[in-house]
């Protein structure tokens, strides 16, 4: 009996550990500003969420087009309490095939919670393979909610 209740304590011992969350969100919005009609994609990171990062290739290109390819990554660091963001270029994916292996860092950027906190706005354009890719970002206070 000592030693179930011992492994039962084990068990919620790391339950009671709360996870740090980020305390204020981010929005995002990305297009290729050199189409007739771009299209505009969006990825929000709303206040509270636990460090989950997200990733999304932001040129056009088709399955079995060959590399290199731009890329937009944001991942939360919810123990410094900051977004960072990078555009880059990328040649090969990881063994997992799920990520790309960054090859050429475009840009790269730090939020953190006064810019969330005020709702403060940045852009910043990127120029990938002769074409401007625009990237607009906006804080989300603790309030806030993902549009």
């Amino acid at each position: 009996m000592k030693k179930a209740i011992f492994f039962a304590f084990a068990l919620l011992l790391p339950a009671c550990h709360e996870e740090p969350t980020m305390s204020f969100g981010i929005h995002l919005k990305y297009q290729d500003s050199s189409s007739p009609s771009p299209t505009v994609n969006e990825d929000c990171h709303a206040p509270g969420s636990y460090g989950v990062g997200s990733g999304a290739s932001i040129d056009n290109w088709e399955i079995g087009e060959p590399p290199p390819h731009l890329f937009l990554e944001v991942n939360p660091d919810a123990e410094r309490d900051v977004y960072n963001v990078r555009v880059f270029s990328s040649l090969m994916r990881d063994e997992d095939a799920v990520w790309w292996t960054p090859d050429e860092l475009f840009a790269e950027r730090t939020y953190d919670r006064a810019f969330g906190d005020s709702g403060g706005q940045d852009s910043f354009v990127v120029d990938f393979d002769g074409e401007q890719y625009t990237v607009e970002v906006q804080g989300l206070s603790p309030a806030a909610a993902c549009p």
